[in-house]
């Protein structure tokens, strides 16, 4: 027998046999590498399809005309979907045609009115409030304006949707929020004895929140955005008590609102004089420039009693500062639960007494004793389970935001800053009374 030394040795002494015998080796190979491919099932090719020709086409029977005819209805109605897919799904705000909202609202029902101008609508399964106000006012490029305010988005304001021209009337579409205004949270008339805010951190949650949408407004968005009609019932209150405050961008829609180089402070008529709106406007104008806005049309003053700040209701001037007033207002509402406006009788008088509370905050304010007239003043349903200190810094905050003088009354930023500190030092007070009722909870059931 061949051992492989002997084989080695063979090779060594005769080199083609080894040469020869790799040959074989490689041709065993391939042979079984053949053999292989030969016994594996033939792999399966689809048929390229025939291309008709014209003779072909003309031949179609009826049925796949009918196919034919039904999937272009179908890619028609894929098409039309997914116009109203990207409409729905679009950031930008949408400019509605009249017919849309008319079935949204069901031709504007009586039934959908929900406010003096404003209707509940629903459009593809998005609840809708529709401010409708006259065109004689609106500002002249309707579409630029809506998309700015489109642009606007804040945790506490409403979202505008978009908009609409139609005939003499203009159709701001917000967000609809379901929920109460702060206004009938706080003066309802079904329930005198109750209120939805019923503690004291509540109410500087809801006066933070306000301010933050009002900071929003005037000082991060492209240009500064004055609301004009800040009030209780333009603040929404969720169904969770966030605060969502109503129909920003109205005021810029009407044209009342326009940015010039003006300075307010000093151009106002003295105490009895009477002077003409066009003869301040020229007064302003030639003074140093100061950033403000002011009426850009009419002299015609619209807002509610009690909100208006002195400087728009004697000369029609519009600044952030008249949001400002209006957010001082309100704060004056959530300490005291009372009315911006109240009458009483007077004896022996034929005239009821009027009460402003940027008034009544101003008397206590400068008082020997503002605290216990504070104490007396503020809302009896939070039942004196407040921080005093706390309350006389959010009474003097609201007097400064009141003051007759415009350029003394603080920003907006300044003012969410100064609650955030009071929300502060107040959630520390609240954590301190939980304790001690906590503690002497425990003790009693100890005993």
């Amino acid at each position: 027998m061949l051992t492989v030394v002997d084989f080695c040795a063979m090779c060594r002494k005769y080199p083609t046999l080894e040469a020869s015998m790799c040959l074989v080796k490689r041709t065993k190979a391939k042979k079984q590498v053949l053999s292989a491919s030969e016994s594996a099932p033939p792999s399966r090719t689809r048929p390229r399809p025939k291309v008709p020709d014209e003779s072909s086409l003309e031949l179609t029977n009826s049925k796949s005309t009918t196919n034919s005819s039904k999937e272009s209805r179908l890619s028609s109605a894929s098409a039309t979907s997914l116009t109203n897919i990207r409409e729905m799904l679009s950031d930008g705000p949408i400019i509605f045609q009249y017919k849309d909202l008319c079935k949204a609202t069901e031709n504007f029902s009586p039934s959908k009115k929900v406010g003096a101008s404003v209707y509940r609508g629903k459009w593809h399964k998005t609840e809708m409030a529709i401010v409708v106000d006259k065109r004689g006012g609106a500002a002249g490029n309707f579409v630029a304006e809506i998309k700015n305010l489109g642009s606007v988005h804040h945790s506490n304001l409403v979202r505008l949707l978009g908009g609409c021209m139609n005939g003499d009337h203009v159709y701001l579409v917000y967000d609809y929020i379901n929920g109460g205004n702060l206004r009938q949270y706080l003066h309802s008339a079904h329930s005198p004895g109750f209120s939805a805010l019923p503690t004291w951190m509540s109410r500087i949650q809801v006066a933070l929140e306000v301010s933050k949408g009002l900071e929003y407004l005037h000082h991060h968005t492209l240009m500064p955005t004055v609301h004009k009609y800040m009030k209780s019932s333009n603040i929404l209150l969720d169904d969770d008590l966030h605060v969502r405050i109503a129909f920003f961008g109205v005021a810029r829609i009407r044209g009342e609102t326009g940015f010039t180089e003006v300075k307010i402070k000093s151009a106002l008529p003295e105490e009895g004089e009477i002077r003409e709106v066009k003869e301040v406007d020229q007064e302003l104008n030639d003074r140093k420039p100061h950033r403000v806005m002011r009426r850009s049309h009419s002299i015609k003053i619209t807002g509610t009693h009690g909100y208006m700040a002195p400087e728009y209701a004697s000369g029609g001037l519009i600044s952030t500062k008249l949001d400002v007033f209006a957010f001082g207002v309100i704060l004056l509402e959530l300490l005291s639960g009372k009315e911006p406006v109240s009458f009483q009788a007077n004896v022996g008088a034929t005239q009821m007494k009027k009460t402003l509370l940027h008034e009544v905050i101003m008397s206590i304010c400068n008082s020997n004793d503002p605290k216990s007239r504070l104490r007396a003043w503020i809302d009896p349903l939070l039942r004196d389970r407040f921080p005093l200190d706390c309350a006389l810094k959010a009474a003097l905050l609201a007097k400064s935001c009141v003051d007759p003088i415009p350029e003394l009354r603080p920003d907006m930023s300044k003012v969410s800053m100064t609650l955030l500190q009071i929300q502060m030092s107040s959630q520390i007070w609240d954590d301190k009374m939980k304790a001690s009722k906590d503690l002497l909870t425990s003790t009693m059931q100890a005993r």
